[in-house]
């Protein structure tokens, strides 16, 4: 079976998701709620040839397996295509319904599953065997070469073995954990990421397992419908490089053996490897206009997905969907392992959580960044915005832009340096710090600012005078006297009495400041809070970005902080934002809203 097309209408979260053309690999991701699961349920329960379904909430538990020559046939692919559990002896968790919001034990017939096929080849080499009373080397298929095959483009460090019937009480699936002296191990004992990622794909090549053991039986090889599956979160339980190797994989599958896949994915590893063609965001029904196709591509082209990638640094902060804020960030920040401004926010309040935080370069850049980010939303969705929130320094007017804010401080490190606030950060290390209570904190950090005075003037008169740049022009026959016009410039900026009026400007700015009691407030903030780690906490063995984290922690506890966060965030409508809507826990698709093509 293949889903060529497909209209769903009415279903829980999703009012109207519809696509005309369905790829071979389709990746749909958004954000919680919008409605994946509830898109590859109603998938799943059109038409007569069901696809496999491979749900979320994946269990798998220890089976005991006895040899035995009778009992039904188990198929994977049937187990996964079914809305029922089949009820099978000795199998827990069997005539269970399958749905995405209650756990699916279909992975615990896989051992079974693996034994049967066991079985039958047995038994196919036992006819073999006795119709020409010889069987010379090489001339059986190996029936368990494409899950070898499998294993060794995911799992490479395991080997598949052998079905061990030793005991026929408890019958074995081993495997070989390679690069060690480590006996075979059997399948239950195997870590959870090595399980789910053979229970998720050995469905997947189950019919190239039984076409080889219909060969072994002289059957038709044939037979076999291509593949046609919907998995629901593949990266549980996996590693990121594992993630990014399964999309791979996929890939490998769908053109070797004509199969489909329509995934519902979080994982910012299978986004971000994901290509144009592939890539669809479903945004939930608020975040449209009522009738609109939630379902879209991200992009109509790779270079128009990656225009989106540069843009907004990943695409998880674009199919989030969430409002989104630039703050300012220098990568020297990153690479000094200081704490950047994007993680400090999410420890001032609980609320940021909400918001998807980006960190840019200086102001221009994020300016910048915010209107490139406005356009490119308003494809998706008019209902978000991008902000930028920027350290207000020594700039003193607000901005004109309606989507660009500044700090109520210097920098957000600013709102931070109070003492009451540093005392309780380095509470689990108080017994190795020199200062003993918080009065002593409040003295140290004084002594701190007044230290920085002539550091802070410094800054201002640095600012005052700005940065310059020569730049030839044409014609470069005139370059001397362009330098010269540069030069004297700079000379008449810097002349005697010039730079003394900016010193005694920014002199009187810093007193104004002293006297007002608002240094902590308007002093560089992070050199403060460096100053204060160096001095008294290096020594402790506390990290300076945890230091800083915990000190963002308690700030948020301040009526000043709250009050911060509260204007702000009402300011650029995130407070009065109504939440993307939630899929409801009962109910069942109304079969007659989806309309499937195969």
């Amino acid at each position: 079976m293949r889903i060529s097309s497909f209209d769903i209408s009415n279903q829980r979260s999703i009012k109207a998701a519809a696509c005309p053309d369905v790829p071979q690999i389709m990746i749909v991701t958004g954000p919680n709620g919008c409605g994946k699961s509830t898109l590859l349920q109603a998938l799943r329960q059109m038409g007569s040839d069901r696809p496999m379904y491979i749900g979320p909430h994946r269990a798998s538990r220890r089976q005991q397996v006895q040899y035995r020559f009778l009992g039904p046939e188990i198929r994977m692919r049937n187990v996964l295509a079914g809305d029922r559990l089949p009820s099978h002896e000795g199998i827990t968790g069997g005539n269970r319904t399958r749905d995405p919001w209650d756990y699916d034990d279909a992975a615990s017939y896989l051992k079974y599953g693996l034994c049967q096929i066991e079985l039958d080849r047995r038994e196919a080499i036992a006819d073999v065997y006795d119709q020409t009373n010889a069987i010379s080397e090489g001339s059986l298929p190996d029936v368990w070469a494409p899950l070898r095959e499998f294993a060794a483009n995911l799992v490479p460090h395991l080997k598949f073995e052998k079905i061990d019937t030793s005991n026929r009480q408890r019958v074995q699936c081993l495997w070989s954990v390679l690069g060690t002296d480590s006996p075979p191990i059997d399948i239950d004992d195997l870590s959870s990421g090595e399980k789910s990622v053979i229970q998720l794909f050995f469905p997947l090549v189950e019919h190239r397992v039984r076409a080889l053991l219909r060969k072994l039986k002289g059957e038709d090889e044939s037979g076999a419908t291509p593949v046609c599956a919907l998995i629901d979160e593949p990266e549980l339980h996996l590693h990121p490089n594992l993630q990014a190797k399964i999309l791979g994989y996929l890939r490998t599958l769908s053109v070797k053996e004509n199969a489909q896949f329509i995934i519902a994915t979080h994982s910012p590893t299978i986004v971000e490897n994901a290509n144009s063609n592939e890539l669809y965001l479903l945004r939930p029904a608020s975040l449209v206009s009522p009738g609109e196709n939630q379902l879209i591509r991200v992009a109509t082209d790779d270079q128009k997905l990656e225009l989106l990638r540069d843009v907004f640094g990943t695409t998880a902060n674009l199919t989030a969907l969430r409002p989104i804020l630039v703050v300012e960030g220098r990568l020297r920040d990153m690479d000094a392992r200081r704490a950047a401004d994007a993680r400090i926010y999410p420890f001032l309040s609980e609320e940021f959580s909400r918001i998807s935080i980006l960190a840019s370069g200086g102001k221009a850049e994020c300016t910048t960044l915010v209107q490139s980010l406005n356009k490119l939303l308003k494809e998706f969705s008019s209902a978000i915005g991008a902000h930028a929130l920027l350290d207000r320094d020594l700039q003193e007017s607000e901005p004109a832009e309606p989507t660009i804010h500044l700090l109520p401080v210097s920098m957000v490190e600013n709102l931070l340096v109070e003492p009451s606030v540093l005392w309780e950060a380095t509470t689990l290390v108080h017994h190795k710090m020199s200062l003993k209570d918080q009065s002593q904190v409040e003295t140290a950090v004084n002594k701190i600012l007044e230290d920085m005075e002539q550091v802070e003037i410094d800054r201002r008169v640095k600012a005052a005078i700005g940065a310059t740049t020569f730049r030839l022009s044409d014609p470069v026959s005139s370059a001397q006297s362009q330098l010269k016009e540069h030069t004297t410039s700079l000379e008449r900026i810097l002349s005697e009495c010039s730079l003394a009026a900016i010193v005694d400007n920014c002199q009187k700015t810093v007193e104004n400041i002293k006297a007002q009691g608002r240094r902590a407030d308007f002093f560089h903030g992070k050199a403060i809070l460096d100053e204060f780690y160096r001095r008294y906490m290096q020594a402790t063995g506390m990290s300076k970005e945890i230091f800083i984290y915990e000190c963002a922690r308690v700030a948020s506890t301040t009526p000043r902080v709250r009050n911060f966060v509260e204007d702000f965030l009402t300011k650029i409508g995130v407070r009065s934002a109504v939440d993307s809507s939630t899929e409801d826990s009962d109910g069942q698709l109304d079969s007659s809203a989806v309309r499937l093509v195969s």
